[in-house]
């Protein structure tokens, strides 16, 4: 079922230019064995619709500054205080989500090939095909894997019934940008009712209002990418904002850092720049938290808000000054730490959560809520359980950090690396030798490497064995 080729039409009217379109009929296949439908998970309840809505690079601190987010979503849900990514990058990340799985698992490494971006993920078992197969009509809107255009023109994977994918790169852009609306290339100007937070905005809104239930809703926002661009309206709303200077910030002693002597103390320049940058980040966020409080009352306007969850969470962090670096994909907390909040028809004043939890597990906690199995091995678990109360024995002790991609002498890239992460300690181990410990207890900020303490040998090579072996350790099988 393609809901939206109506609107496609109409949308090159108002909006943009159709480039070169093909109808769906006419995209490339997909790409693998057919999904075949999802094993039903015992229980017999009505299935859920479900919203995902997956921001671009949105530090966890930032949900301060998006009121409507708190107030519709954490006040009627779970709000998890401890959720990470396991790969802190845009491709890599979104790779997981969509499947419940480790960047090494899925092969998509990096934004971009040989071992990265849309070209590297194997797409014939995700999210979408599970719940397909279980009877879901599924919309993704807005970015999906970073060089999806690659794949070839009008290329539409399995599991989607409404495709409006950006298609332009880079992916980073609020104007000035390109979807495949169904099979149609539409092109998007400058004009405020391009920008592309109220463009899928739209669209999500129309897809609540046509689809029958049960429906899948993946939303994904290029906001608060840098560079973030703002609406008129929200221009300078921020300017001023006191600056953040954690201890951290333009770190002065770090001759304890492994990159120490490589990476520079950040110039006055360099300094108001990231401050601009997090002002227009947090600029950037309001027409999302805007978009937030539209879909809530359009889903109360049908009658289906009690029908329906809705997870908010981000693809990465990023680190605005921290450690001298202004940037991603580094194993520190402010590239790793993300928001996660979910609104459940169950819970009608707010949770929080403490329990360590992963943007792996996403896929799995989808599953479980639309009555399915995945058909792929899983290294996330379910939050279910979390979600509804029942912690118990479900959290984790610790999970692997990672980054496998290379980009050579690229000082704002680290080298490849493997780590572990735990409620309190952080070891990291990097393919050229390497090495970081913080005890995130006594030093939230890490601010002091403990990987060659002699006092910490114990606690080191500890760390290290328990990394090997959940590197070692196999996902647990899906259907």
């Amino acid at each position: 079922m393609v809901i939206a080729s109506a609107a496609a039409a109409s949308t090159l009217v108002a909006v943009g230019v159709l480039a070169v379109g093909c109808s769906p009929s006419q995209a490339p296949a997909a790409r693998g064995p057919s999904p075949g439908a999802a094993a039903t998970a015992s229980g017999g309840d009505r299935p859920l619709n479900i919203v995902l809505i997956v921001t671009d690079d949105q530090r966890s601190d930032t949900l301060r500054f998006m009121p409507n987010v708190e107030r519709l979503l954490a006040g009627h849900g779970v709000t998890f205080r401890n959720f990470f990514v396991t790969t802190p990058l845009c491709c890599p990340s979104r790779a997981s989500i969509l499947t419940g799985q480790y960047s090494r698992h899925t092969g998509v490494l990096d934004n971009f090939g040989p071992h990265g971006g849309a070209i590297s993920f194997d797409d014939h078992s995700t999210v979408s095909t599970w719940l397909s197969g279980a009877g879901y009509t599924n919309a993704l809107v807005g970015k999906y894997l970073n060089q999806y255009s690659a794949l070839g023109r009008c290329y539409f994977p399995p599991g989607w019934d409404e495709w409006d994918a950006r298609i332009s790169e880079p992916q980073s852009h609020y104007f000035d940008y390109t979807l495949d609306e169904n099979g149609r290339l539409v092109n998007y100007g400058r004009r405020p009712a391009d920008y592309s937070t109220t463009v899928i905005t739209r669209k999500a809104v129309r897809f609540i209002h046509l689809t029958p239930e049960p429906f899948f809703l993946y939303l994904g926002t290029t906001t608060p990418h840098v560079p973030a661009r703002t609406l008129p309206r929200d221009g300078g709303r921020f300017r001023g904002l006191s600056p953040s200077r954690p201890p951290s910030f333009d770190e002065t002693d770090v001759e304890d850092k492994p990159w120490s002597g490589l990476i520079q103390p950040l110039g006055t320049s360099q300094i108001a720049s990231a401050d601009r940058t997090r002002e227009h980040m947090i600029e950037s966020l309001q027409a999302l938290d805007r978009s937030v409080a539209t879909l809530v009352r359009e889903l109360r306007t049908e009658g289906r808000l009690g029908r329906t969850v809705i997870l908010f969470t981000s693809d990465n962090g990023y680190l605005l000054g921290e450690h001298r670096l202004v940037s991603k994909i580094w194993p520190y907390e402010e590239a790793l730490r993300v928001p996660l909040v979910i609104r459940v028809p169950w819970l009608a004043s707010p949770r929080t959560d403490s329990h360590l939890a992963l943007n792996i597990d996403l896929a799995p906690t989808i599953a479980e809520l639309a009555g399915v199995r995945p058909s792929i091995a899983q290294d996330g678990r379910s939050l279910v359980p979390l979600m509804r109360g029942q912690g118990g024995s479900r959290g984790r002790n610790a999970f692997v950090v990672e980054w496998l991609g290379d980009r050579g002498a690229d000082p704002e890239a680290p080298p490849p690396y493997e780590g572990i992460h735990t409620s309190r300690y952080v070891y990291v181990e990097y393919r050229n030798g390497w090495r970081e410990l913080y005890d995130l207890a006594r030093d939230p900020y890490e601010l002091e490497n403990l990987a060659d303490d002699p006092a910490r040998t114990i606690l080191r090579t500890t760390l290290a064995t328990e990394l090997h072996r959940l590197l070692r350790e196999p996902a647990r099988p899906g259907t």
